[in-house]
């Protein structure tokens, strides 16, 4: 009999929860979880145990301890050879994408003109001391990265640790983007299949409020087995998107992100290959079509779609996103409109940051936006009691 693969999940936050929730109860993999916080994750992995065994199925998974900060690649390393895994699932991050979502509205509104692009450090500095132990340790497994892949990715590849795959951001745009096209073509979602290129802007951008000003993407579509790219005004479908298959974002969203990641690792060691999207493969910035199976990820673009073309359709939704060049060296530009929203907020800016130099960005940005957020916080409180952003929530 076949071995499972060994699965390794680092990081045990929400997103962490969520995909254990989906796959403990398959019980198709060995599943390992890996955090800074061993009571939080053991809580974690015992309540995704417990739960599969409502369905009578027992499943089993062991924790670690491990800290992505620079002192511990060695540490970290040497758990990575004792686990010895087929796949790592990067969910470890410095500071969540939604924590200023828990901002007042207009407060939320103002610092999301930022885009993500200068929130970077948050999500390469761990990513970055994990690719270095793994590379250490277990170069051979498969990493998928949740953290920002469309950047961090990108990054990692100048320096030659590029994770194989991300999940989420483009793929999350598919199912409701196959809907709007159904609808318009009055039939059901299945009988459409799409391949769509776009960076994290992109997807950020089109549940929320339609199509882009001056959008960079790619569509190509099929109906049944006939093509009918160009037969809808695009305005028209992502307009769709964000009108009649608006969903639930935040905290509750990510489970969307969830089924992007299980998806993905689900068939990275079947025997065929499946049509899927997903940000960052092969190290290259942005969303693609790509091809899952058999222990690699592979572009799949539509035919007629050279690959510099798509890349370079990402890289202009690169700078939308805040983020203007990714250097041959791994260090950044940032662009100078969405920094002046952080100096001007939070008294943030940098214009330029080395990939060994995240960490102390990382470590500046938060202790900064911590202030602005607890100020909020005070100048709400004056006016009336509320809830702090940072109170854990208990299930």
């Amino acid at each position: 009999m076949q071995r499972k693969k060994r699965l390794l999940i680092v990081g045990g936050g929400n997103l962490c929860l969520q995909i254990l929730q989906i796959l403990v109860p398959r019980d198709q993999f060995e599943f390992h979880v890996a955090s800074r916080d061993p009571e939080n994750v053991a809580r974690l992995s015992n309540l995704v145990r417990l739960a599969a065994l409502q369905l009578d199925v027992q499943a089993h998974v062991q924790c670690w301890k491990m800290d992505l900060i620079e002192s511990d690649i060695e540490r970290n390393a040497e758990t990575l050879a004792r686990i010895r895994p087929d796949i790592i699932l990067n969910c470890a991050s410095l500071q969540s994408w939604r924590i200023i979502t828990q901002l007042p509205r207009a407060t939320f509104e103002a610092l999301d003109q930022a885009q993500l692009g200068p929130w970077l450090p948050m999500h390469l500095a761990p990513a970055y001391a994990l690719m270095r132990a793994v590379k250490h340790a277990c170069p051979k497994s498969l990493v998928v990265n949740a953290a920002f892949p469309d950047a961090v990715n990108a990054v990692l590849y100048k320096v030659g640790m590029a994770p194989t795959v991300g999940i989420g951001n483009i793929a999350n745009l598919v199912p409701a983007t196959r809907s709007a096209i159904a609808r318009l073509a009055r039939c059901e979602p299945q009988e459409v299949k799409i391949k769509l290129v776009g960076q994290h802007y992109f997807s950020h951008y089109v549940p929320r409020r339609g199509l882009p000003p001056n959008a960079s993407f790619d569509l190509t579509y099929w109906i049944g087995d006939k093509e009918y790219t160009g037969y809808f005004r695009n305005r028209d479908i992502f307009g769709c998107v964000c009108d009649t298959f608006r969903r639930l974002g935040g905290i509750d969203g990510q489970y969307l992100t969830a089924m992007s990641a299980v998806s993905v690792i689900e068939h990275l060691f079947s025997d065929t290959e499946a049509h899927l999207h997903a940000p960052g493969p092969d190290g290259l910035p942005g969303g693609y079509p790509v091809k899952v199976g058999m222990g690699r990820v592979l572009l799949g673009l539509p035919y007629g779609l050279k690959r510099e073309v798509a890349i370079k359709l990402n890289e202009i939704g690169q700078q939308q996103d805040g983020i203007d060049i990714i250097h041959a060296d791994g260090s950044v530009e940032f662009g100078r409109e969405q920094m002046h929203v952080m100096e001007t907020m939070l008294g943030y800016f940098t214009h330029e940051m080395k990939v060994q130099d995240a960490a102390a960005h990382a470590c500046e940005l938060g202790r900064k936006y911590q202030a602005f957020a607890d100020k909020i916080r005070q100048q709400g409180a004056s006016h009336v009691t509320q809830p702090s952003l940072f109170t854990r929530q208990v299930g």
